[in-house]
């Protein structure tokens, strides 16, 4: 496993890159005289907002999980919302409706319940096994959902077990980003953001990609993807 540092830089180097092309392209605006022209910058500032705020949580997250997968750790010393995550493929045989008793399946094949109660039967005689499994966390668990809001954000963060309540300081600015991105990118061409929106939304994006690059940090630090009483 890489160390918390090296996770860190790695984060630092990605969010600074980011945000030095947001700022670049603000300042230009900023000095542009011609009115169509600073609308423009304007309008795609906002796009690039988003992009580089999504981006970015999408790519700190995904080194989180890495991370994680690296250490080859036991499921049973898994913290539990890491535990879960990386069990979704057991998670979807036990829902599976078509997964069915063997002894039943032509005898009884529409006995919905004799069919879940094999799967949980199966599910549990299988535990200790489950638990021996080293954690792998699929990529797929960090879904943006196409669209990343202050909802879907805060979502991501939970399922990995990351502090998440921080983002609701920020859910106005974030989601509002999102709805001129949405505007603009579907051809509201009379969608302009102010000078003092644009500079709402950076500093939104720019808090909350340091806010999870932070938890990132600080839960590989503190090894926050144990189980406390693990051995």
């Amino acid at each position: 496993m890489r160390s918390p540092d090296d996770v860190f830089q790695d984060l630092e180097a990605d969010r600074r890159q980011r945000e030095a092309e947001l700022r670049l392209i603000e300042n230009i605006a900023a000095r542009t005289e011609v009115e169509a022209e600073r609308h423009m910058l304007f309008r795609s500032l906002a796009l690039l907002t988003y992009a580089h705020l999504e981006g970015f949580c999408k790519f700190a997250l995904l080194a989180y999980a890495g991370s994680i997968n690296a250490l080859a750790l036991p499921c049973r010393e898994a913290a539990f919302p890491v535990l879960a995550a990386s069990l979704g493929d057991v998670f979807a045989a036990l829902r599976n409706p078509n997964s069915k008793a063997p002894e039943f399946r032509n005898g009884l094949p529409d006995d919905q319940d004799l069919h879940m109660l094999w799967r949980e039967r199966t599910f549990v005689e299988a535990y200790e096994v489950i638990l021996a499994r080293t954690v792998e966390i699929p990529d797929r668990v960090i879904d943006t959902k196409a669209n990343l809001n202050s909802v879907v954000l805060k979502r991501n963060l939970y399922q990995l077990g990351l502090d998440y309540p921080a983002v609701d300081r920020h859910r106005g600015a974030i989601d509002r980003l999102l709805g001129v991105r949405n505007a603009i990118a579907h051809g509201d061409a009379l969608r302009v953001p102010s000078a003092d929106h644009i500079r709402e939304y950076t500093a939104a994006a720019f808090e909350v990609m340091q806010f999870v690059q932070s938890g990132v940090f600080a839960a590989l630090r503190d090894g926050a993807f144990r189980r406390a009483n693990a051995a």
